[in-house]
């Protein structure tokens, strides 16, 4: 049985976010500890940076390119959120009207109210 590498003490969140340059000072500071400490981390993480230089090369031409309408437009279709129509205000204004009758109801009833 081998001995655990100081990458296998790196969580997979925290050496992306180190690939990627996205870890704050102290963060970023241990994980570049635990990696040059570690031959085969090292050598993995350069493997990534090369790979993300190489995909952004690749799809640079197309990612600032602004989406084609047609996708906007589903976007802004499907997008969640409060809708307020008719048939809702209806809903809420009908329970709202039974709770009054129905605690005015009980309250006269606890009252000693007789009809």
């Amino acid at each position: 049985m081998t001995a655990p590498t100081q990458l296998e003490h790196l969580p997979d969140e925290t050496f992306n976010a180190l690939v990627d340059d996205r870890l704050s000072g102290k963060a970023d500071r241990e994980a570049r500890q635990k990696l040059e400490a570690d031959p085969q981390g090292l050598a993995r993480s350069a493997a990534w940076r090369r790979q993300s230089e190489a995909l952004s090369a690749a799809f640079s031409p197309i990612a600032h390119e602004p989406l084609p309408l047609s996708v906007l437009l589903k976007l802004q279709g499907s997008s969640p959120g409060w809708r307020i129509d008719a048939a809702s205000v209806r809903t809420v204004a009908v329970f709202l009207l039974g709770m009054c009758c129905g605690l005015g109801l009980s309250w006269l009833a606890y009252r000693g109210f007789r009809f």
